[in-house]
């Protein structure tokens, strides 16, 4: 014999009734049309769908045609190698520019520094001791850091 749960009694359910009150409609599209109506509808619907799956074939011969194809291929491979060859123009046309900026930096440091010796060479003496001094100092109390 089959069991039948037991259903909790509370304030809203009495004793042996079902707790799920819900109908179950069954839902049946093609009951209120006639055989020859709903039939017309699934040969459409199946026409709509072997249209749909002819594109697709049709879009996949056409993209295994182009990947089978060896001239599209070497277009596309020499059309790389020309990006290729252009970027590498460029980049050796800025790194002589950037070369170029960096000598002419250079030789500006250069010259201010030869004229502020010129201008004022007792300052650049008195500065030149002083750094040595400072050096001179921490490296002597990093000596003796490391001694001790």
């Amino acid at each position: 014999m089959w069991a039948v749960p037991r259903i909790p009694v509370g304030r809203w359910n009495r004793p042996g009734e079902l707790a799920m009150t819900e109908k179950v409609h069954v839902l049946n599209f093609l009951s209120d049309r006639s055989p020859a109506v709903a039939e017309n509808d699934l040969q459409q619907l199946a026409r709509q769908i072997g249209a749909l799956a002819g594109r697709a074939v049709a879009l996949l011969r056409q993209a295994q045609t182009k990947l089978n194809d060896q001239e599209t291929w070497k277009d596309l491979r020499r059309s790389a190698e020309d990006r290729v060859q252009e970027l590498r123009q460029t980049t050796v046309l800025r790194s002589q520019d950037w070369r170029r900026e960096a000598e002419n930096r250079y030789q500006e440091a250069r010259r201010r520094a030869r004229e502020t010796v010129r201008d004022y060479p007792v300052h650049v003496a008195v500065a030149a001791g002083v750094a040595g001094f400072i050096v001179g100092a921490a490296l002597r109390i990093r000596r003796s850091h490391r001694a001790g």
